[in-house]
């Protein structure tokens, strides 16, 4: 470990979406100067290799939490006019609605009191409007309501790893390094007021290294608690399975709510069709299987897959008929002890020098740079002003981090 002669040093532990929009707007702020200011991403295995690699990718400006939501749409839609998104990481806008269907398969059923969702927004009231002409890879005699959620002026979604490794890119581009090593601890001063450094494990020759920092940013989504054991956070595995249809099919995300022929029983899935001709699904959270040490240890259940693809399939014949391409699960990170519509921890730790930016649960994606934006003002400017984010500030819930 060695100072930069009074520089500036700040490490973003994580290379998810989270840490790659911190990197991206730190470069971009008017207050960054590469001569004195270097910034370095430490991330355990690959870019994009846990959840934000593997989610929906859906965006929307109605997303969890409020004050958060719309800026981050906006920066979403900037971004793809500034860097050619459509092309680079799928952007595009979408549909997107709650539907309630009835299907064939029974795989997922769970009793309906401890059900979980991938988005908060899966359960509404049940609506008779019809749904789309447009929308029709899922059989029309299978759905009961169509309640929509956002419409292409306000919804929109991207490829989740190529965007964050796209946005690491362009981070890159202007000068941000990129280690591969396992964050082991965070080192403070000798009263723990302050962070100083990082201790990692280096991937390539398993080495201990410590690494000097002037800021230390803990974007580690559900790996944040093994460095920050107050932060109140948990984290749950999804399966998710790509499908590739016969056709192309129309831009919907499906939040259903499908019920099979056992009436006292739901099924909630997630229905994505992307640009790049496939059908992403995903199935509800489990807690059965503890979180590894890294996200290129992360397993997924060939059986819970499958059933993904039997309960999508039974509404969706584009996608029973489809090639299975990809089988995968990733854990997502969320707050403990606070309703989720609050959102995320993102802003200072009550520690000097050490930042906080986890817990996005199921809206990292779509909040990714809105986190990076307010990160990147309060580390140069002191505070946000991009966005009223006070409610997300990890203060109010840590405990004293030691």
């Amino acid at each position: 470990m060695g100072s930069l002669n009074g520089d500036k040093h700040t490490v973003i532990i994580g290379g998810g979406v989270v840490g790659a929009c911190i990197a991206y707007y730190l470069v971009q702020h008017p207050r960054y100067d590469p001569k004195s200011h270097r910034i370095s991403i430490l991330e355990a295995s690959s870019i994009g290799g846990g959840a934000s690699g593997k989610a929906g990718g859906i965006i929307a400006t109605w997303a969890d939490p409020a004050c958060l939501a719309p800026l981050s749409y906006r920066l979403h839609c900037e971004l793809s006019n500034q860097h050619n998104g459509v092309d680079a990481w799928g952007f595009r806008n979408v549909h997107c609605a709650d539907v309630d269907a009835m299907g064939e398969a029974v795989g997922h059923a769970m009793p309906e009191a401890s059900r979980a969702h991938f988005h908060s927004h899966t359960v509404s009231k049940p609506s008779n409007k019809k749904h789309p002409p447009e929308l029709d890879w899922i059989t029309p005699e299978s759905m009961t309501s169509y309640t929509e959620l956002g419409d292409p002026a306000n919804t929109a979604q991207v490829h989740p790893h190529l965007f964050t490794t796209g946005i690491v890119r362009l981070a890159r581009d202007k000068g941000v390094r990129l280690i591969l090593g396992s964050a082991i601890r965070v080192n403070y001063s000798d009263n723990g007021s302050c962070a100083k450094s990082v201790t990692y494990r280096s991937k390539e020759t398993s080495e201990l290294s410590d690494i000097y920092a002037s800021d230390v940013v803990i974007a580690a989504g559900p790996w944040t608690t093994k460095l920050l054991p107050d932060a109140p956070l948990t984290e749950s595995r999804n399966h998710s399975i790509v499908v590739r249809p016969q056709k192309p099919v129309s831009a919907y995300v499906l939040f259903p709510e499908l019920n099979p022929k056992i009436p006292q029983k739901r099924i909630p899935p997630e229905i994505y069709s992307r640009p790049d001709g496939t059908i992403y699904s995903c199935g509800p959270s489990d807690k059965d299987v503890p979180l590894p040490a890294s996200t290129d240890l992360v397993d997924y259940d060939r059986k819970i897959c499958d059933r993904i693809q039997q309960d999508v399939g039974s509404i969706s014949q584009a996608f029973r008929e489809g090639e299975v391409i990809t089988r995968q699960a990733c854990y997502r990170p969320f707050v403990v002890g606070r309703a989720r519509e609050i959102g995320p921890l993102v802003g200072p730790t009550g520690v000097e020098s050490l930042w906080l930016a986890s817990g996005h649960d199921s809206w990292g994606i779509s909040n990714g740079p809105g986190t990076g934006k307010v990160m990147s003002e309060m580390i140069l400017d002191g505070e946000a002003s991009s966005a009223d984010v006070s409610s997300l500030d990890p203060r109010l819930m840590l405990h004293k981090t030691s």
